[in-house]
Parts: structure tokens; sequence; C-alpha cells
């Protein structure tokens, strides 16, 4: 799972999954969705850290989903180890389609649209209910998503081709973070190609690379962790079909949050 700080938690494509029309709404209405979705996002992030600083820092959690691990989180919740678990991101979603469509009736104050505004809102408490139900997801050792990697195209044997390169961190207990920005290059006739990371975090230990000659077909290149200083070089006998690029981290934990929350 992608962390709170990777980026956008719900999608233009995920908006248009529980509301064909809205896309279509917000072009007619002059609402720009992708901004919606960052202003949601920051409300979130305003409402959950006033959440997370009522929770006692010296409170132990012990895993409610992985029974016997004999370990626990003891800490300060932040949004950089907060996993986007469905029901968060199923708030974001349902917050961002209310404030399109709250817009949207300030506009035109057209009824449809102001039962739908409504509705969402109602999604959006129930998301929030879900959620402190099921508790906040907790990575105990959070890896931001990787930055995309420097590539050099040298000298080898391969034929002409556009190559796509990704990376991924891997901490102590080889956890591995979402992938990074996905890079091209486009390189000559007798080539290969040098994938360095770039900026490790603290925590990192390790580093993977994903390749691919279409965006379709990146897939872990390397079969054991790289090390934080060293670099991949594609082999003489090209690119190998691994395994795809993951969503990130788990939960290692889900904490229960006091019920602070009170809008949609």
């Amino acid at each position: 799972m992608a962390l709170f700080t990777d980026g956008s938690i719900s999608t233009l494509d995920q908006l248009a999954e529980q509301d064909s029309a809205v896309l279509d709404v917000a072009s007619t209405e002059g609402i720009d969705a992708a901004a919606k979705l960052i202003l949601a996002q920051e409300e979130l992030s305003v409402e959950l850290m006033s959440a997370f600083s009522r929770c006692s820092p010296s409170r132990t959690v012990a895993s409610l989903w992985w029974p016997g691990m004999g370990s626990t989180f003891q800490g300060v919740l932040q949004l950089s180890n907060t996993a986007i678990t469905p029901p968060l991101r199923l708030w974001h979603t349902f917050r961002t389609l209310a404030m399109i469509y709250r817009e949207a009736y300030s506009n035109q104050l057209n009824d449809r649209y102001l039962g739908k505004w409504n509705a969402y809102k109602d999604l959006a408490k129930w998301a929030t209910g879900m959620l402190f139900q099921i508790g906040i997801g907790v990575v105990t050792s959070p890896l931001a998503a990787a930055q995309g990697p420097n590539i050099n195209v040298l000298s080898g044997n391969q034929p002409a081709a556009t190559y796509y390169v990704q990376a991924t961190w891997l901490n102590a207990t080889l956890e591995e973070g979402m992938p990074g920005a996905i890079i091209s290059v486009n390189a000559t006739d007798q080539n290969t190609i040098q994938a360095t990371p770039k900026s490790p975090p603290v925590n990192a230990t390790n580093w993977n690379v994903y390749a691919g000659t279409s965006i379709d077909s990146i897939t872990r290149q390397n079969a054991i962790p790289i090390a934080l200083d060293g670099s991949w070089i594609m082999p003489s006998t090209g690119l190998v079909s691994g395994p795809a690029p993951g969503t990130g981290q788990e939960p290692n934990y889900y904490y229960e949050l006091p019920r602070y929350l009170q809008r949609g």
C-alpha cells in the first residue's frame, strides 16, 4: 500500500469509478477535479493530524491482524507512516466527490447536484466510521516512494530500444516501498543501460530496479536486493521477466483512533 505522503490518495479514474458522470459535470461546470483531489487530501491531513495529536505517544499497540509477531508500535503517529487502506481511500474519494458536487450546486442551484453532494457527504462519513472501526494502518519503518533512478546508456550488444525504468527502496526487514517515477530513455543500436538510485531515505538498506521496453512490461531485474551504493547494469542477455512492481508496504498494525473527526 502507498503511504499518505506518497502522492494523491485517489485518482480521477477512481472518482469516475464511483460516479461515471463526475468528470463530465466538472468539465461542464468549470471545476478542476484534479485540484479538488489535492484540496480534499489537505483537509484529510489536517483532520488526521488533529486526531493523531490526541493520541498518547507512549501507547503500545499490539498487532490485531498478525498476532504473535512479538513486537509492538510505540510512538507518535504521523502521516508519513500512515498506509492508504481501503477505508482511507474511500474517505478521500467521497470527500472529493462531495466537494465537486458542492461547487456544482453552488454554480447552478441544481437539485440533482444537491442530492449528490449530500449523498457523498454521507458516504464520506460512513468511510470515516469504517476507518475508525478498523483503525489507521501503521507502517513502523515507512519507505517513501523512490525517485526515478539515474539512467546512463552505455555501449553494449542490445538493439535500439526505449527502456522504462523505476526503483523501489527496501528496509532492514526487506519491506518494499512504493515504486517510484518511471524514467524512460531512448538507446540506439548496440547498447546497454545502467541505473543508479537517488537520495535513499535514512532507513533504506537496499533497492530494487524494475525495467521493461514498455510501461506494461516493467518487471524486477535484480535477483537479490542491490546495495544502496550499487548500480544495476543490464546484462548481455538483456532484460529478464521478473515480478511486477508491488504497491508498497502493508500496515504492520492497525491503530484505533478516538472518534474526533466530525466532518464528512
